[in-house]
């Protein structure tokens, strides 16, 4: 392989590291939703139009927040079994470092082959970081969308429309 495609292969797994991230974040964000924002709203549930207001400024506020503030939160409201709490702190740990350090602390291993794959190594190890956060904290969710009422195969069929759709902007 040579340099150009090993370099595009650093960045190839750098983004996924990121992206699988911010798939641990929108998750936080799914549980706040459901063990914050539920509890509160659905006893006073009036009108679509007044929930979606509420709901959008709801969702606002937690999208204007850090992954660090999210987990904070989320802690708060013991959503999540105490004893996970170091795999999320471990997991806005290495969010941070990749947003904020990776390739600034990577400078000298990036001109090298040996230094890339390293780099390949390391993003590897948070890729898998990142899916064991998301798989521990994707039931938790689940549970709580079969707790109002969003079954698997409801939430599916949102899922489908929504590809559908996106699919049909291609044609």
């Amino acid at each position: 392989m040579d340099k150009g495609e090993h370099s595009k292969e650093v960045y190839a797994y750098f983004g996924l590291a990121l992206y699988r991230a911010q798939c641990v974040e929108q998750s936080i964000i799914q549980l706040l939703v459901f063990g914050d924002f539920f509890p509160i709203e659905v006893p006073k549930f009036k009108s679509r139009i007044e929930w979606e207001e509420r709901y959008d400024i709801f969702e606002t506020k937690l999208l204007s927040k850090t992954m660090g503030q999210l987990l904070k939160i989320l802690k708060r409201h013991n959503i999540v079994d105490l004893a996970f709490n170091d795999q999320l702190d471990l997991a806005l740990k290495r969010r941070n470092y990749l947003a904020h350090s990776f390739f600034v602390e990577h400078a000298q291993n990036f001109v090298s082959f040996t230094g890339r794959d390293a780099m390949i190594e390391e993003l590897e190890e948070d890729i898998e970081l990142f899916n064991k956060v998301e798989d521990f904290l994707n039931p938790i969710s689940m549970k709580f969308a079969n707790d109002y009422g969003l079954s698997e195969e409801i939430l599916n069929k949102h899922y489908d429309e929504l590809l559908k759709e996106a699919q049909s902007k291609d044609s």
